[in-house]
């Protein structure tokens, strides 16, 4: 501007000399031709003192002029453009003891200033926008001594209300303080050091006790996340990152300083987490996320031995196999398996209590047993099947002499009672003896 300044002062002068030499009348209108073009480039208006009232400018030499320039007692005091020659300023400008201290610009042709900027001692103090040009100023900029940025407020949602604020020292951004709902309540503020965001907090229920924060490295990624979840005024999770990466979710459930639940994982999916239950420090649950053939597999650790006594196998959400170590000896007790609905379809027991799963159990849709095979010696061929009819035992059939062949058959009423029996003598696979338990009790009872 000083330049500017300078710069009209020097015109002015020629103006002047011009005037002497050529004994024009002081008051008067007085047109220039300064570049020699044969066009005229400048038109000044004189007083009847022959000072310098106003002076209008052709700044590029197309016969229109485009910047008018008014003078009080010889010195500047206003300049106003239109450079597309529409009839409407774009810029005007206000100075004060040679200095400028006032600017209004338009921007977009809309013939309203949008950009209004206050100076002192030649140095911005003051700028205000009206970016969406509705008429009305939506940013607010207050510069420091150096002419920096020291504060900005804004109305980013343009309805008359500053929802954002953002603090600089020395043109480094130092804090900023964001409205994010719109309620008038900055709910949100980052930090910065040496330039670089390094927290930001939310304080959603206005409490004014922040209930997230969020912790940046030196390149400004995404560290670390404390929440406060249920808005006790406690943090309760942290989440981990690395390489901008969540890589691992702690959760406090009991609010009680002590960690509940870890998740960890990898590429942004959680692939496991672990748990404790009842809150003694000890994770007894286990759960892996997307374990081939299941989606998710838990198990459960409750003496803290680190070995599972109970496994659960997941397939989209349903059950679908259950494994029971009660002891933690590495033998399980129980086998359960689930058809794609979550029906119990099968099931295998240690009913000997020797390690092995010795028999095993079909069901239907009703998840009731029909039917249950029982290989005793562990040569892997079943020894006796039992069927059932409604949740009852109705027959057996028993390879009693472990050749693949059944050689007994037993038949049950509806109380359960035995009241058949059939055997295999000479072992060619067809009952030979069959006793009618029924009749046999019936003559007992007769007798007596």
């Amino acid at each position: 501007m000083a330049f500017l300044f300078i710069h009209h002062i020097r015109y002015y002068l020629i103006t002047l000399f011009i005037l002497v030499c050529s004994g024009i009348s002081p008051a008067s209108v007085v047109e220039l031709d300064t570049d020699k073009d044969g066009n005229t480039d400048r038109i000044a208006h004189l007083d009847e003192n022959g000072i310098l009232k106003k002076l209008d400018i052709d700044s590029n030499a197309d016969g229109i002029m485009d910047r008018f320039q008014s003078y009080e007692d010889g010195k500047l005091v206003r300049v106003e453009t239109d450079s597309n020659q529409d009839g409407r300023f774009e810029s005007v400008t206000w100075f004060q003891d040679g200095q400028v201290y006032e600017e209004k610009k338009d921007t977009n042709g809309d013939g309203h200033f949008d950009v209004v900027s206050r100076f002192k001692n030649g140095r911005p103090t003051f700028k205000q926008k009206d970016t969406n040009f509705d008429g009305n100023k939506d940013i607010f900029c207050h510069f420091d001594s150096q002419s920096m940025a020291e504060k900005i407020e804004e109305d980013t949602r343009h309805n008359g209300c500053i929802d954002r604020i953002r603090t600089y020292c020395k043109g480094e951004p130092v804090r900023i303080e964001y409205d994010s709902n719109g309620n008038g309540y900055m709910d949100t503020i980052s930090l910065f050091k040496k330039g670089r965001l390094y927290l930001q907090t939310q304080d959603k229920d206005q409490d004014k006790k922040p209930d997230l924060k969020i912790f940046f490295s030196k390149d400004e990624a995404k560290e670390r996340v404390e929440s406060d979840t249920n808005l006790n005024g406690k943090i309760d999770t942290w989440q981990y990152y690395r390489d901008r990466k969540l890589v691992r979710l702690e959760h406090d459930e009991q609010g009680d300083g002590k960690i509940s639940l870890k998740v960890f994982y990898k590429n942004e999916k959680k692939y496991r987490q672990i748990i404790d239950k009842d809150n003694d420090d000890q994770f007894e649950i286990t759960q892996w996320f997307n374990k081939p053939p299941w989606t998710m597999v838990m198990k459960l650790d409750g003496n803290g031995d680190g070995r599972a006594e109970e496994r659960y196998c997941y397939k989209d959400g349903i059950l679908r196999l259950k494994e029971i170590d009660e002891d933690s000896d590495g033998n399980l007790e129980l086998r359960e398996l689930y058809d794609a609905s979550g029906k119990l379809i099968k099931s295998e027991e240690d009913t000997d209590g020797n390690g092995r799963l010795s028999i095993t159990w079909f069901y239907n849709d009703k998840e009731e047993a029909i039917r249950a095979e029982k290989d005793n010696n562990a040569d892997g061929r079943v020894d006796i099947l039992y069927y059932y009819q409604d949740g009852r035992l109705t027959a057996v059939e028993e390879d009693t002499n472990g050749d693949g062949k059944t050689d007994l058959w037993e038949e049950y009423d509806d109380c359960e009672t035995l009241v058949k029996r059939a055997r295999d003598i000479n072992l060619d696979g067809k009952p030979d003896i069959e006793d009618r338990i029924s009749e046999q009790v019936t003559d007992k009872l007769e007798r007596k």
